[in-house]
Formats: structure tokens, C-alpha cells, sequence
């Protein structure tokens, strides 16, 4: 496997996949993870790895390369939260296996 993808947009729009997911790795998501949420919480941890920022189109994506490990934050003014994440809302975290060339 070269990489894995937590789709947390996904648990805006369906409340049972939410409670599924819980129950089956025994860890909870909310509804609705903010950006700046995840932000405060990481500058309280110690050994945090510096992020790379790239915009997307209508996504800003927060790379840290030496972790391996990405964050999609949504990034379109209009979006608001509802069925579907809003603007500054994480959309997923993407974790990948470092390249290696052969």
C-alpha cells in the first residue's frame, strides 16, 4: 500500500457511518473537524513537524514531508457547513510510504 486516505468530509453528510466507524476502530471523529482546531492542538504538541502549504483549488493542502503525512483543509469562501464540510474544514488526512527508488 503506497497510501491511505481518512475521508472526514465524508461524516458531514452520514451520521451512521460515524457511529459504524467508531464502534469498529474505537475512535471518534466529530461531524465537523475545523482547520484552526487541529491547528491549536498541534501547536500544543512538542516535535510537530513543519508543514508545506499548497493550494489545490478550493483546497489548501498541509504537507508535513517529514512525517508523511497531508491534511486537505477545504478553502472556498461560499461553502458552509451543512451536508457537506465548510470553508476551513479538514477534509481528509492522507498518509503515504516514503518513495523509494530501486
Amino acid at each position: 500500500m503506497a497510501t491511505a486516505s481518512i475521508q472526514l468530509h465524508r461524516l458531514a453528510s452520514d451520521g451512521d457511518l460515524a457511529r459504524a466507524w467508531a464502534r469498529s476502530m474505537g475512535v471518534e471523529f466529530p461531524r465537523y473537524t475545523s482547520w484552526e482546531e487541529l491547528r491549536d492542538e498541534l501547536s500544543r504538541t512538542q516535535g510537530v513537524p513543519e508543514l508545506k502549504i499548497t493550494d489545490q483549488g478550493g483546497f489548501l493542502l498541509y504537507r508535513a514531508v517529514s512525517s508523511n503525512v497531508s491534511v486537505i483543509v477545504a478553502d472556498a469562501e461560499d461553502e458552509e457547513r451543512g451536508y457537506r464540510v465548510g470553508n476551513g474544514d479538514v477534509w481528509s488526512l492522507d498518509l503515504w510510504a516514503p518513495f523509494r527508488a530501486s
